[in-house]
C-alpha cells in the first residue's frame, strides 16, 4: 500500500464519516481496475481498524455496515455488502474484476460462518 493511501485511510478512519461528498479521494490509478483495488484496500484497511484478526465477517453489525458504507459516501462512492447462504456449489472468483470495465460490475466475495459476503462498489451522485 502506497504512503499516500496508507495516510488517507488513517485520516480517515480518525474521525466519524462526513456528509455526502464532504471528502475528496485523490488516486493515481490505472483505471478502473486500479480504483476497484483501492476501494477494496480500504475496506480491508477499516475492517481491519474495527477487528481484531482474523477478521470474522459474521461478527460485522448492520450498524457497522452502516458506517462502513456511510465512509464511502463521504468520499463519494456506494458501498454494498450483501450477505447470502453460501450456494450447494461455489467457487469464488475474485480475479473476474479484471475482465470488467464498469466499477458497479466489479465483486469481491468471501466466506465466513456459513454465509457467503460480496462487496461491491459505485460512483454516488454526490457533489
Amino acid at each position: 500500500m502506497s504512503h499516500e493511501l496508507d495516510a488517507f485511510i488513517e485520516t480517515l478512519l480518525a474521525n466519524p464519516p462526513g456528509p455526502p461528498g464532504s471528502i475528496q479521494l485523490e488516486v493515481d490509478t490505472d483505471g478502473v481496475t486500479g480504483l476497484y483495488e483501492v476501494l477494496l484496500t480500504i475496506m480491508t484497511e477499516a475492517l481491519k481498524s474495527w477487528y481484531a484478526p482474523p477478521i470474522q465477517l459474521s461478527s460485522l453489525t448492520e450498524a457497522d455496515g452502516v458506517k462502513l458504507a456511510a465512509y464511502f459516501a463521504s468520499f463519494g462512492f456506494v458501498f454494498r455488502l450483501e450477505v447470502t447462504d453460501i450456494p450447494r456449489v461455489f467457487r469464488p472468483r475474485n480475479r473476474d474484476y479484471l475482465t470488467q470495465s464498469r466499477l458497479p460490475d466489479m465483486k469481491f466475495q468471501m466466506t465466513n460462518d456459513g454465509k457467503l459476503f460480496t462487496a461491491s462498489f459505485a460512483f454516488s451522485n454526490a457533489p
